[in-house]
């Protein structure tokens, strides 16, 4: 068996490492995204609460309402402040996923380069061969009085 076509055995589980990275690497840049976008609803909504506070201050509010108010505005704020630390792992994670597709990626290409670096070698020594025959047929083919 030629040696590129054992490469290609390597070949072929390199090409399902590359793409389990690549889905990786795609499902962790969608959980970084939705982060960003649940991040804006979150402070969009802490947004539109404090001006509706700020409206019922003005309109007079009894204690116990100020109070309410103040604890919810205070569970969304630690909630956005969580939201901020969980981002911050997922990012972390996506450098990683980045940098194993980078790996596997580059496995990949290597892989790939040394198959055709090998077909190449295959077909100059076959070509070399070829030429080695029609030599030794010229050879032999020549008349005798010569």
């Amino acid at each position: 068996m030629k040696r590129s076509k054992r490469l290609g055995v390597v070949l072929d589980l390199a090409e399902r490492k590359k793409a389990e990275a690549e889905r990786f690497l795609s499902e962790q840049l969608q959980r970084v995204e939705n982060d960003k976008i649940q991040l804006e609803q979150l402070e969009s909504y802490l947004a539109q609460y404090q001006q509706e506070y700020q409206l019922a201050l003005a309109r007079g509010l009894a204690p116990d309402q100020i109070q309410n108010y103040q604890a919810f505005l205070g569970k969304l704020a630690a909630t956005i402040g969580q939201h901020k630390k969980t981002m911050v792992v997922h990012e972390e994670q996506l450098a990683q996923v980045k940098q194993y597709w980078a790996q596997q990626y580059a496995r990949h290409k290597g892989i790939d380069a040394l198959i055709e670096k090998a077909k190449t070698e295959e077909e100059q020594a076959a070509d070399k061969a070829f030429q080695k025959q029609l030599d030794e047929l010229n050879q032999r083919a020549k008349p005798a009085f010569l």
